[in-house]
């Protein structure tokens, strides 16, 4: 679709990976003792492009569209192999997700993902050096901020606190004191 996928992060959020997951998955019920016996056997599976590209690309872009039309057609050759390698009708198959996704937001507000919120800090307290925020987590949403830049600035961590929770769907920030004391008795 024109993406660069010079990286596996990249590939991992294209329609590409979804066949790359059945591959793998398919090599293992052809070569694994899937269904040889009168034992139930249990596979759990985690697909995860679609998740990958619906936060790259948001739920309702072509990437999402083209993801989820590679992942049907990549889930029949699943099942294929299973009612190969099991037999007919031997297959109980559940389909559930990890979380659903809110459409893209209407404009002007936007969906923000981890370099936006960076950027923004860093264009509003150190437009200079763009040293403040040495690292984003987005697994948890973290800012990590170098306390001697914050310092050298001559600012606080409650602003921040302050000006991250004014942007357009962010509704709370916390501060590492904060956090700290909610914990306490």
């Amino acid at each position: 679709m024109g993406h660069d996928i010079a990286n596996p992060d990249a590939v991992s959020r294209s329609a590409l990976f979804p066949k790359f997951e059945a591959d793998a998955l398919v090599a293992m019920i052809e070569n694994e003792p899937v269904g040889a016996d009168d034992l139930t056997d249990l596979l759990l599976v985690n697909l995860k492009a679609p998740d990958f590209v619906g936060h790259q690309y948001g739920p309702d872009s072509p990437e999402m569209r083209e993801t989820l039309a590679e992942q049907d057609r990549q889930l029949a050759r699943i099942l294929e192999a299973l009612e190969k390698k099991a037999g007919a009708n031997r297959v109980v198959v559940v389909i559930t997700a990890d979380h659903g996704m809110p459409p893209e937001p209407q404009a002007p507000r936007k969906r923000y993902f981890n370099k936006d919120i960076v950027e923004l800090v860093h264009k509003k307290f150190d437009p200079d050096r763009a040293a403040l925020v040495t690292h984003f987590d987005a697994r948890n949403n973290q800012l990590f901020v170098d306390k001697s830049r914050l310092r050298e600035l001559g600012l606080k961590l409650s602003q921040i606190k302050e000006y991250v929770e004014a942007q357009p769907l962010i509704y709370a920030a916390y501060t590492e004191d904060e956090i700290k004391n909610a914990s306490l008795p």
